[in-house]
């Protein structure tokens, strides 16, 4: 069963699964930096105090061994669990830059006003992060992590303000899983400037 993290910790990776036969795992990065994971680095697990004794990295996560997983059986049992480092632990970002935790569940409105939803998810991509966006009885809004999209973000407010470009309208109804995933791919593609580099929204 997986562990929410307490309220004073911030997600740093996310365990997706086994790698290979002697219990090491493959994370997905929350991190810009993989720092956090070098070997002799302490991380939490489920609440519990782990090192991190291996480190490599394998296309887009890394493959790491814990102290505390001894076998593949072990090491497959704990895909989705999160890997957490304690908030006070966070090194501070540039005034343009934000971890995803602060990002996620603030309330969107375009540059007219318009409440478009609520930040439900972020996706890392190669070129820059994406929003999604939920509204009830209209699609997913994904929104690229863009200078020219994101206009203003207030932390303490929970609240961010963007310019809908064209092709980013919302819109009712629902679309098909293969659009989606289209869409997704096509708003991850712009190598433009991001509003907050594509992943230091995360925590370092």
């Amino acid at each position: 069963m997986t562990h929410e993290p307490a309220d004073d910790q911030v997600i740093v990776g996310v365990v997706t699964g086994a790698w290979g036969l002697q219990g090491d795992v493959k994370v997905e990065l929350h991190t810009p930096s993989t720092d956090r994971f070098s070997p002799g680095s302490q991380l939490f697990l489920d609440g519990r105090l782990v090192t991190v004794q291996q480190m490599r990295a394998h296309r887009n996560h890394l493959v790491i061994k814990l102290d505390v997983i001894q076998d593949r059986d072990k090491a497959e049992s704990l895909g989705g669990h999160f890997l957490t480092i304690p908030e006070e632990q966070l090194h501070p970002l540039p005034d343009d830059q934000f971890y995803h935790f602060e990002l996620l569940e603030m309330s969107v409105y375009s540059d007219d006003e318009t409440f478009l939803g609520t930040l439900s998810e972020i996706i890392t991509t190669p070129g820059n992060d994406v929003y999604v966006v939920q509204k009830p009885g209209f699609r997913d809004l994904l929104l690229p992590a863009l200078a020219s999209v994101v206009l203003a973000v207030d932390v303490p407010g929970k609240r961010m303000m963007v310019r809908l470009l064209e092709g980013l309208e919302q819109s009712e109804a629902t679309i098909p899983k293969r659009k989606r995933r289209a869409e997704r791919k096509r708003a991850g593609a712009s190598k433009d400037k991001p509003a907050s580099e594509p992943q230091t929204t995360q925590p370092d």
